[in-house]
């Protein structure tokens, strides 16, 4: 009787373990999820800058 009970508890226990592990990642990858695509949806509404710049020419005296 006293094995199968411990038998019992470490089952149940492994079961929790493994329950909350994949609570725990998949709430973790759902707000991954949830901040790539508010991400993505920011950058494609901003306005894109480029940056032009003027061409130097410099021109040194040779000793």
């Amino acid at each position: 009787m006293f094995t199968a009970s411990n038998r019992t508890t470490r089952l149940v226990s492994l079961s929790f373990a493994v329950l909350m592990a994949v609570v725990v990642n998949g709430s973790m990858l759902m707000k991954f999820d949830s901040v790539a695509q508010e991400a993505t949806m920011v950058q494609s509404t901003q306005v894109r800058h480029v940056a032009v710049l003027d061409t130097v020419t410099i021109v040194g005296h040779r000793i």
